[in-house]
């Protein structure tokens, strides 16, 4: 026998062996994916022997957006502290909270000494203005006609810029309280400072109050913010600055800028808060109900039944051949009856629209050993 021959049989006994360590390999490799499946409870569920399914092709991805409910508030202009800018005794409360009243409107009545010395005061100081003037007008002459000297001038001088100097303090202290210096006296009346209410009176008829004293409260009739709350995650294309609409129940509508960075409300609720500034008008009243379009990411959309939570993690049942396969998804946030689904499944699949929470009661029932089945 050759040599060629003799090596023929060692050849053919390789050949035999590679192989059969391969498929041993497949064999090994596919019962380790079975086994991971397993344990991720990803196991396939067969489908012949449940009722009440119903499938869907995952659709292709496209931009949403949707509306969401908000709330109108005032911004911090909209509130108001009433404070009295003198010392000062009540003497009437014109108008009880929660009455709507215009801007400029008089709320409370104030009886002031203070402000009586301080309207006396300017009326002196502008007299004495008005009488040094005069004199400074009359050594002006005098001198002009060589029958005044320049002394007297010059004093004369002196005392109208010491009298004008003096008007003018008293006339400040008026105004920076308030008060115009011609109708000032020694009574003073707090306004609305723009049209709404009054929130809470922290006074009462005949009390003593002081210079700066917290009065109550005003709230504005309109509110320039709507206050809105979403789910997590955040839109990401949604950014301050970005322009939306807002719409009423009558249909009114607004344009609305996003204000700010979305702050996590509580680790419960796990929801941001968004603030957006109405423009344009009539505002709506605080406390309004309103609805903000919120532009959300081109993505799939799936029916919410199409989703279940499996040991704390989002996931649909794809549907391959005869049987089923849970598929963990990234899950977005929700448009009614439908959510987004931002990864783990791709147009043109088939997953369970409806029934699905049936094929998780049957896989938690595997996993938990209930049923026995077959890899």
């Amino acid at each position: 026998m050759n040599r060629h021959m003799m090596s023929f049989p060692l050849a053919l006994v390789l050949l035999v062996g590679v192989g059969c360590s391969k498929k041993s390999e497949a064999k090994n490799e596919s019962g380790k994916h079975e086994q991971e499946a397993e344990e991720h409870g990803n196991a396939h569920l067969p489908l012949k022997d449940i009722r009440g399914l119903r499938f869907l092709v995952v659709p292709e991805p496209k931009a949403e957006g949707a509306w969401y409910p908000a709330e109108a508030i005032g911004d911090e202009s909209a509130q108001a502290i009433l404070s009295s800018p003198v010392k000062g005794i009540v003497s009437a409360i014109q108008t009880p909270p929660g009455q709507h009243v215009a801007i400029g409107a008089g709320l409370i009545t104030i009886q002031s000494p203070e402000l009586a010395r301080l309207k006396a005061d300017w009326l002196s100081s502008k007299a004495r203005r008005e009488r040094t003037e005069a004199e400074l007008a009359r050594e002006q002459r005098l001198f002009e006609a060589q029958a005044g000297s320049r002394r007297e001038l010059e004093a004369a001088k002196s005392e109208a810029a010491t009298g004008r100097a003096d008007e003018e303090a008293a006339r400040l202290a008026l105004e920076a309280r308030g008060q115009n210096p011609e109708t000032a006296g020694a009574t003073l009346v707090v306004k609305a400072p723009k049209a709404g209410t009054v929130s809470t009176y922290k006074i009462q008829l005949g009390q003593g109050v002081e210079a700066g004293q917290d009065l109550g409260s005003f709230q504005a009739t309109s509110a320039a913010i709507a206050r809105l709350e979403l789910p997590l995650p955040a839109p990401q294309n949604w950014q301050p600055g970005a322009v939306t609409e807002v719409r009423k129940g009558d249909g009114q509508r607004w344009k609305a800028r996003l204000e700010g960075t979305p702050m996590t409300l509580t680790t419960d609720t796990r929801r941001l808060s968004y603030r957006l500034r109405l423009m344009g008008g009539p505002l709506p009243i605080p406390g309004t109900p309103l609805e903000v379009h919120v532009p959300l990411a081109k993505t799939v959309v799936l029916p919410q039944s199409a989703l279940q939570q499996v040991e704390g993690t989002w996931g649909v049942f794809v549907k391959e051949g005869e049987e089923a396969e849970f598929r963990p998804v990234r899950r977005g946030p929700e448009l009614g009856t439908d959510v987004m689904v931002l990864e783990g499944v791709k147009p043109g699949e088939t997953v369970v629209g409806e029934g699905a929470y049936l094929l998780k009661s049957l896989q938690i029932k595997r996993k938990s050993g209930g049923e026995d089945h077959d890899h």
